[in-house]
């Protein structure tokens, strides 16, 4: 039996633990498997549903639009006008034969400069729209437009420039029939290939939210301008594309809201809400870092975020259904829903030696103090290994007691851990 249990709390530690890792891609997973799954489907619209599809972006797009610059996520609400701007090119512009020259130079070049400029916001660092960084995108896109203007106005043998450099079927009709289809001209096909190679490594090395649905959009964008003769695909995809944007807007906003920006763990807030709906039965644990202060003023600030991340680290891998939050300061909460004291307890103290026997090597302060990794760095600076410990205090609910009793119980637990010689466990 014990077996079992310890196999179940394996598997359900490696299950989160691959979660984890794989959260900040399903947005941009469902966007780019939607968009393909629902393409055929577009195509048999009734008339009506076909106009509302149409007019769907744009009413969309401004909504991102209003809520990125109220909420301070730039990056998506840039995206949202990069994307309004584009879709309102091909509603306005190109609704017509790509083979008339004019309309072939403004697929030309929106196939090259709408996904760019995904990739240049994928890059910016968040500000509001209504910024210097703001202004930038507008001097861009500026640039953008002057640019197509003086070579439809002012190049008078443009169409056979676009024959020679920019084939509207670059990989000729005798090829893949996905290919044959493919409309992006090769030199621009390359680019955006190399482009979006670089944002995938990216993402995988940030694994960040907004990068993840960027570089969707800029996926999508490719493959509107691609696949450009189906029947509704802009309308379609860039209504997914805002959708997307709108859903990782909002995921966005809940996670500064109740998430710790250090520790990347729950904060006060989140344990607050999650008490109101966590049952009856539950019990709490307050843990403070000891001597958290001292270490601080001997070591610096910076070394003293890390020492927070590495105890959040560690807290948040708590097992038995227990979750980490940050309370404030160096002190954190663990909350195990539907357990005793008596069970939570040993999920409790493998913590706090695991958080004892961590190694953490700290560089001599006159050299900017750094924590290492547990295998240490070659570093020429003289570095010594401290030792981070954490007390406990636990508290079970009692019938008809309020959470905040609770808190208060656990808090006094935890002010007899120190009394006791701290890193230990106290009731």
């Amino acid at each position: 039996m014990q077996a079992t249990i310890s196999f179940l709390s394996t598997l359900y530690y490696l299950g989160h633990s691959l979660l984890g890792h794989i959260r900040p891609w399903i947005i941009a997973a469902c966007l780019l498997i939607a968009a393909v799954v629902l393409l055929p489907a577009a195509s048999q619209l009734e008339d009506s549903y076909r106009i509302l599809l149409k007019y769907l972006p744009y009413g969309l797009s401004i909504v991102v639009i209003i809520l990125g610059q109220q909420f301070v996520q730039g990056r998506i609400a840039m995206a949202a006008t990069n994307l309004l701007i584009g879709y309102g090119i091909i509603q306005f512009y190109l609704q017509a034969p790509l083979e008339q020259d004019t309309v072939r130079a403004y697929f030309t070049f929106l196939s090259f400069y709408w996904p760019l400029n995904f990739f240049l916001i994928y890059w910016l660092p968040e500000r509001k729209l209504i910024s210097q960084l703001g202004g930038l995108l507008a001097i861009i896109a500026s640039i953008q437009i002057a640019s197509v203007y003086l070579f439809v106005q002012f190049i008078d043998d443009y169409p056979q420039i676009l024959s020679q450099y920019f084939s509207l079927q670059p990989f000729g009709q005798d090829s893949e029939h996905i290919m044959s289809q493919w409309h992006i001209p090769m030199a621009i096909t390359v680019f955006l290939l190399i482009s979006s190679f670089i944002l995938f490594i990216h993402t995988l090395i940030k694994r960040d939210r907004s990068h993840c649905v960027l570089l969707a959009c800029m996926i999508a964008c490719v493959l509107v301008c691609a696949w450009f003769d189906s029947s509704n695909i802009s309308s379609l995809f860039s209504s997914l594309i805002a959708c997307a944007l709108l859903v990782a807007l909002l995921f966005n906003s809940h996670d500064l809201a109740f998430l710790d920006e250090l520790t990347a763990l729950p904060g006060r807030r989140a344990l607050l809400n999650e008490l109101k709906h966590c049952g009856k039965h539950y019990c709490i644990v307050m843990a403070d870092i000891d001597h958290f202060k001292q270490f601080n003023d001997t070591h610096g600030h910076d070394t003293g975020d890390d020492v927070l991340r590495i105890v959040a680290q560690e807290l948040g891998k708590v097992r038995g259904g227990g979750k980490a939050f940050r309370y404030g300061g160096e002190e954190f909460t663990l909350l195990f829903k539907r357990k005793t004291t008596e069970e939570a307890e040993p999920f409790i103290e493998r913590i706090r030696k695991d958080i004892e026997d961590y190694p953490i090597m700290v560089r001599d302060q006159q050299t900017r103090p750094k924590i290492q990794s547990k295998k240490g760095r070659n570093s020429k600076s003289p570095a010594i290994q401290v030792q981070v410990t954490v007390s406990f205090g636990i508290a079970q609910r009692l019938p008809e007691q309020r959470s905040e009793d609770v808190m208060k119980q656990s808090d006094l637990a935890l002010y007899r851990a120190k009394e006791q010689g701290r890193n230990c466990i106290s009731r």
